[in-house]
Formats: structure tokens, C-alpha cells, sequence
């Protein structure tokens, strides 16, 4: 009896039937993949990266950070462990800066389960807050890049790195004094000057453009009066701000961001902080600025008082009365102004 295939040769059959079990294998495979994926993703999270929103020094800057301390920071080294290794310029700067390793790739998981996995890991470094000033350093800025974007996503506002990394920073390294970063003309406004200043644009309407950056503390700022007309931008919050657009700044801020046109005034309690404070401002082509460090202030009565520089968390220092009323030597003033070619 002869019989006949229907609907194909046997050859047609057997490969479908292989096809359709490749398939299966395949997705077998598949399901998984997926499932290791997940137990995966349970011990290093996965974190959406935001548009550049950190700030970001230049290799002079961030020596000002480390030599003079202007702000409390904590320093992190996230070099990749291909980059980490040898006696190279950056690893020698990396140990002599102390700084805290972390590896790319357990940076997320740190961050995010701080309370219990920091303390394990780091015992003697305090855990960072959302609100700690962080530096991220890698070699050339890669690894940084990519770990301040992904602490700035988990809610961390006050992230920087280093322009060009470490090895930018490293012809800087030899500079152990403070002094190599001042000058003659970087010295500070008097009191005098400053109130010269104030009548000024009271009088002639900020023709001048002054703007004046209290770069204090929220708590000097509330607790020691502020100057006449000044805005609030804290010296901490400088490094990101000095790239926003002008849009973002006010939604910061609430004034405009000044321009090179501007005449800027930096009030600080501290010099160290209005020397950074400067260079961040210069690095962002705000070239023409000044600044302020006495803590004299004109209490509610009229009454000069000052009051002594104090670390943040500690006690707030009594003010002490210097003078009873608010007077200023005019050709003092001018003259200090005109040294600096500010003409009144």
C-alpha cells in the first residue's frame, strides 16, 4: 500500500518541530536571565540619572576646599579598580588627601541604605545627610560624573566634582599654604567702605549694580542682622548654583543672577569662605567682586555691635557693642574705593 505525506515531506515536519523547540529553549533562557536580574537588582539598586545638576570646581578651587576648609565636605574617591593601583601622581594625591574609597559600582547601595550599611562600612566617618557637601574625585572626572548624577537623584543636593579630576589637581599639590591663594588685592572691604557703598545706591539708585551676597548662615544671618538691599545665596550652595541658568537661580533664590555687569559684594564672617566664594564666582566669569568679613552690624537700637566667627552647631557668641550709632569716615572710604577703582 502506498502512502502518501499530506502537506509536506517529512523533512518540512522534523525542521518545524525543531524550530519550535529552539524556541522554547530560547525563552526558557530567557525567563531565566530575568529572574537573576531581579535577585540582582535587590542588592544594588537601580537609579534613574538626572541632567547635570551638581557643581562643578575647577582643580583651583577645590585646593582652596581642601587647604582652607571654608565649608565642612566629605571627600569621595570613586575611581573604578582599574584606575586604583600603582604609585601614580593621582593615587599618591588621593592617600595624602585622605580621602573615603568607594567603588562605582557600591556607591547607590551606600547611599541609599546609609543608616545601617555606612556605619558598618565607615564606622569613623560620619553618615552623610541629604544636605552634606560632597565631593566626588575619580582620575580624570568620568567615574565622579556619573556619581555625583546619581547621588544628586537620590536626593543628595550639595554634590560637586573635580573639573578634570584628580590630575587636574595634581601640578596644584606642592601649594601647602593658604597664603599662595591671596593677594594684595584680594583684601577685604572696611566697614567704612561698605557704608559708603550702601548711602551710594541709596542715593543714585544702584547705578553702581551692586548686588550684595550675604554667603552667611542661616543662623549668622538671623541672629546678626544682615546689610541693607543684600540676597542670601549660603557659600555652600555657591558650587552649583554659579551654573544655573538665570530662570533656575531665581526659582532658588528669588533675584536674578548677577552678571559680569554686576558690582558684587560677598558678606562673610569668615575670609576663607569669601575667598572661595570669589573664586567660584571668577571661575563662573563674575570677575568683579569684593568682599566683606568684619562682623559689625547695626543692632535694632542704632548701637554698632560685632560679634567673632563661630562654627555651625556650635554656641552662638554674645555681640559686642563697638560703637553708638552708625557713622563712617567718608574719605577714608572713598579712598579705599577708588584703590580699588569703585568710583562713587
Amino acid at each position: 500500500m502506498h502512502v502518501t505525506n499530506v502537506g509536506g515531506s517529512l523533512t518540512t515536519a522534523v525542521c518545524l518541530s525543531l524550530i519550535a523547540w529552539s524556541v522554547r529553549v530560547l525563552r526558557s533562557a530567557k525567563h531565566r536571565d530575568r529572574a537573576r536580574q531581579r535577585t540582582t537588582s535587590s542588592s544594588q539598586p537601580t537609579v534613574k540619572l538626572n541632567k547635570q545638576t551638581y557643581g562643578v570646581l575647577s582643580a583651583k578651587a577645590f585646593w582652596m576646599l581642601v587647604q582652607t576648609k571654608p565649608v565642612k565636605y566629605l571627600l569621595l574617591d570613586v575611581r573604578p579598580k582599574s584606575e586604583d593601583g600603582g604609585a601614580t601622581a593621582v593615587t599618591k594625591l588621593s592617600d595624602r588627601l585622605a580621602v573615603t574609597h568607594i567603588l562605582p559600582e557600591e556607591l547607590a547601595n551606600l547611599l541609599r541604605n546609609r543608616n545601617t550599611l555606612w556605619k558598618k562600612r565607615f564606622p569613623n566617618i560620619p553618615v552623610p545627610s541629604l544636605r552634606t557637601t560632597m565631593i566626588f574625585v575619580s582620575t580624570h572626572g568620568h567615574s565622579s560624573s556619573h556619581a555625583a548624577a546619581l547621588a544628586t537623584s537620590l536626593g543628595f543636593t550639595r554634590c560637586s566634582i573635580v573639573d578634570g579630576g584628580l590630575a587636574a589637581a595634581v601640578p596644584l599639590a606642592h601649594f601647602d599654604e593658604p597664603a599662595v591663594f591671596s593677594s594684595g588685592k584680594d583684601r577685604a572691604l572696611s566697614f567704612d567702605a561698605v557704608l559708603l557703598l550702601l548711602e551710594t545706591v541709596r542715593d543714585d539708585g544702584n547705578a553702581l549694580g551692586l548686588v550684595i551676597l550675604d554667603i552667611r548662615r542661616f543662623d549668622e544671618r538671623a541672629l546678626y542682622g544682615t546689610l541693607e538691599g543684600s540676597t542670601h545665596v549660603p557659600v555652600d550652595h555657591l558650587p552649583k548654583a554659579v551654573h544655573m541658568n538665570d530662570e533656575e537661580w531665581v526659582r532658588m533664590f528669588r533675584f536674578h543672577k548677577p552678571t559680569s555687569d554686576n558690582l558684587i559684594l560677598l558678606h562673610s564672617r569668615s575670609s576663607s569662605s569669601a575667598a572661595w566664594a570669589k573664586q567660584l564666582l571668577s571661575d563662573a566669569g563674575l570677575h568683579n567682586c569684593h568682599s566683606y568679613v568684619d562682623g559689625a552690624y547695626a543692632g535694632p537700637d542704632g548701637t554698632l555691635r560685632s560679634y567673632e566667627a563661630y562654627e555651625e552647631g556650635g554656641a552662638p557668641p554674645e555681640p559686642v557693642s563697638i560703637g553708638q550709632s552708625v557713622t563712617f569716615n567718608r574719605t577714608s572710604a572713598e579712598r579705599e574705593l577708588l584703590d580699588l577703582r569703585i568710583r562713587v
